[in-house]
């Protein structure tokens, strides 16, 4: 049973966000992040994570996983939801984005559904952060599934908000260890 803990934790430092609960789905087992066994949780088999953004709460079905990478690259995108979400009701980083974004993501949230709207902001801005944390740690190129033109600005945003030193303060804190990566 991997968990991934040091990873979540990194990210949250990153952001400064309360920690998620995050539940695991794989191969039929369902557990949390301390390894403990939890009741199943409704998922479609195809489908490789959901949040609930207001609970907090990141869901997993590692099954659906191709490899760590992949589960890095959804838990950034699914832990940026919880951010948002929390920026929206004054938790974490002021700094996460303009006003008038997060009074947008505070409406989208409002009628949020598990169910990507890949147009919406906060998908937008998910995107890019998922997209910035594969190319500074993992020096992956992440292929998004939205529009370039529309996800640039939230790149351009992401990028100048979180330097390399930021990065590698909170890796250290966070006990991830990167092995062969970029950061």
């Amino acid at each position: 049973m991997k968990t991934y803990n040091s990873f979540i934790n990194f990210l949250c430092s990153l952001m400064a966000i309360d920690i998620p609960d995050v539940y695991y789905h794989y191969k039929n087992q369902y557990y949390d992040l301390e390894k403990s066994e939890i009741k199943p949780f409704e998922m479609d088999e195809n489908i490789k994570s959901f949040v609930i953004p207001d609970e907090n709460s990141v869901y997993l079905n590692l099954d659906c996983m191709e490899n760590d990478l992949d589960v890095y690259m959804v838990l950034a995108h699914e832990i940026r939801h919880c951010a948002q979400y929390q920026a929206t009701e004054g938790i974490g980083l002021a700094d996460i984005a303009d006003r008038d974004i997060m009074y947008q993501w505070k409406k989208e949230f409002s009628r949020f559904s598990t169910h990507e709207n890949t147009s919406q902001e906060v998908e937008l801005d998910a995107n890019a952060f998922a997209w910035f944390i594969g190319k500074v740690m993992f020096g992956a190129k992440i292929k998004l599934n939205c529009d370039e033109a529309l996800v640039k600005p939230y790149k351009k945003y992401i990028c100048r908000n979180y330097s390399l030193t930021e990065i590698k303060e909170r890796l250290d804190y966070s006990g991830f260890e990167l092995g062969q990566t970029q950061a």
